[in-house]
């Protein structure tokens, strides 16, 4: 039986970009079901895998800090994935996180953010895709024998960004398995778990390339694989 992925979103309206989720689910065998704020927790009691997607930002107030003058946070979505996330990591539901998601996953258990990689990042790539422009693309170095290493069997990746955001203190029982050249962190993992990673670029869409779109191929597979067994 193909496993039920449950996929979390700002609200129950389905928008071209979330599609991109919807449709990388269904093409590897999974069944998505959309998560958002206010549902009820027996939603996504009986899932097998959990995908954190992108989205605006996770409020300050969970690593202790005040919002920065860029911040566009979604608490209903705050409070969604804390519920959801929480229940997946006692569990150990397979969870898949993506830009925001990975946030999410270090911010809940520990971790901090840069509210701002421009403002707060010394020396950084260009991360933030701005308005109208295709998504900026730029190299990232996989630690070997990660998960991530396992899965996509590559020691570098092209990969595509839009975020303005990034890891800063890593939490506890993770850790980091790729970064960029100027030392933003692309990927988390805890090893202790059936399947834990958080990658900060956006494998949904990425189909640049042929290279590209067999990374893509390949986490998405995995992430179904872990939730089928």
């Amino acid at each position: 039986m193909a496993p039920i992925i449950g996929i979390t979103f700002s609200s129950e309206f389905i928008s071209g970009t979330s599609k991109n989720y919807i449709c990388a689910i269904e093409e590897h065998g999974g069944i998505p079901r959309i998560l958002y704020p206010d549902i009820p927790s027996s939603e996504f009691t009986d899932i097998d895998g959990l995908l954190l997607t992108g989205g605006p930002d996770i409020d300050p107030v969970h690593y202790n800090e005040t919002e920065h003058e860029t911040a566009d946070v979604d608490r209903g979505r705050d409070k969604l994935e804390l519920q959801v996330f929480e229940w997946a990591m006692e569990k150990d539901i397979p969870v898949f996180g993506v830009c925001r998601g990975i946030q999410v996953m270090n911010v809940m258990i520990g971790g901090s953010l840069y509210q701002d990689i421009p403002s707060q990042f010394t020396d950084h790539l260009t991360h933030k895709r701005m308005e109208d422009t295709d998504d900026d693309w730029h190299p990232i170095k996989i630690q070997p024998d990660s998960l991530l290493n396992q899965i996509t069997k590559e020691k570098t990746a092209e990969v595509n960004s839009r975020h303005h955001q990034a890891l800063k203190v890593i939490a506890d029982g993770f850790a980091v398995t790729a970064q960029s050249e100027d030392g933003i962190i692309e990927a988390i993992e805890d090893e202790s778990k059936k399947f834990m990673l958080g990658v900060q670029y956006h494998p949904e869409r990425m189909f640049k390339t042929a290279e590209s779109r067999e990374h893509r191929g390949k986490l998405f597979k995995a992430f179904i694989k872990a939730a089928s067994d």
